[in-house]
């Protein structure tokens, strides 16, 4: 069998099982790789199966093929190479996803991130205020941090993590106050 032949029928028997591949099996790497062994096995598949090298076959279908399978091997690198994506992607593959798609991507950010206040706003305007009424919170200026989770509120007033967090900056205000000197100067009235 000729090279060329023998490298069209291997085209054509992955792409068949596409579908039953997940990343670490599409760049031919065991689970437990390195990210440098990711970027090795990413710049030899991609090399292999360059859609360039595959013109040389001139079948239309078999360079087709050979596309959808040179996008999946960038998409598992893309996935593989980045350590929060990656983890991500392990914890979808336990659960039978094959493919880090955009929803699951989301969703799997989005459980990552619940609970932690830094990612509760959603506008990119009462972004700008939460994240500002954060660092406020945590320098303990908590005058600044009312004003700007009552900005940000504007922006997405139903909003239930400013709402709390609102509060919680209204009431180590009002602390705050009661601790501080009245007369700072310490001179007698009176």
């Amino acid at each position: 069998m000729s090279s060329r032949l023998a490298f069209q029928v291997e085209i054509e028997t992955l792409h068949e099982l596409l579908d039953e591949l997940d990343y670490y099996r599409i760049l031919r790497l065991p689970r437990d790789c390195t990210a440098e062994e990711v970027g090795q096995a990413f710049r030899r598949e991609s090399r292999r199966l360059h859609p360039d090298r595959v013109a040389a076959i001139r079948d239309p279908a078999v360079q087709r093929q050979a596309n959808a399978i040179y996008r999946l091997v960038g998409e598992a690198y893309r996935c593989l190479k980045d350590p929060e994506r990656r983890a991500r992607y392990d914890q979808l593959l336990e659960e039978g996803q094959l493919r880090m798609t955009d929803e699951a991507d989301a969703a799997a950010q989005a459980d990552r991130h619940r609970g932690d206040p830094e990612y509760a706003a959603h506008d990119p305007k009462a972004e700008k205020y939460w994240k500002m009424a954060l660092r406020d919170f945590r320098d303990e200026n908590f005058g600044a941090a009312v004003m700007n989770i009552q900005f940000a509120l504007n922006f997405e007033p139903d909003n239930e993590v400013f709402k709390e967090w609102l509060d919680k900056a209204r009431a180590a205000k009002k602390e705050a106050d009661d601790k501080k000197e009245k007369n700072p100067y310490k001179l007698r009235i009176g």
